[in-house]
């Protein structure tokens, strides 16, 4: 493991602390994700590695979350991780705004390329709306203006 973390360091990932203003949780798992995929870990790894970018109130809320956790629980992996991470620091009005947006996005007055970029940096607020290629073509399409 200190090989990899070795790696995972000079990868220069983000940290989180969880106390500032404007940091969005879901861009430091998806940025995270990225390196540690790189890297070649397995999940449990993944979630270890994520852990050790948390700095300040998001370590306190680690640490507490690990020790309160069911022995019968087990190893933490990168699903459990990720999924507790952002139920804590991703507030649930932020998703539902995001979610929103994405659902109401339609192109308008924006060229094809600012709405492709748009719909997919919004996707991921909604992954259960574009679970599969139709979905995901179906709700593009919605989104297209007329006018195209």
């Amino acid at each position: 493991m200190a090989s990899r973390l070795r790696d995972f360091v000079r990868m220069n990932p983000l940290v989180f602390l969880g106390s500032k203003v404007g940091e969005d949780p879901q861009e430091f798992v998806d940025e995270v994700y990225k390196v540690v995929n790189v890297i070649g870990v397995t999940s449990i790894e993944k979630a270890e590695l994520d852990a050790y970018q948390l700095k300040d109130v998001a370590q306190v809320w680690f640490t507490q979350w690990k020790i309160n956790r069911p022995v019968e629980a087990g190893p933490i992996d990168w699903k459990v991780f990720k999924k507790e991470f952002l139920d804590r620091f991703f507030l649930h009005e932020k998703r539902e705004v995001n979610m929103e947006e994405f659902i109401n996005l339609r192109q308008g007055n924006m060229n094809v390329q600012k709405y492709s970029l748009k719909f997919t940096l919004l996707s991921k607020y909604a992954p259960s709306l574009v679970s599969n290629p139709r979905d995901e073509m179906s709700r593009y399409v919605t989104g297209v203006s007329d006018l195209v």
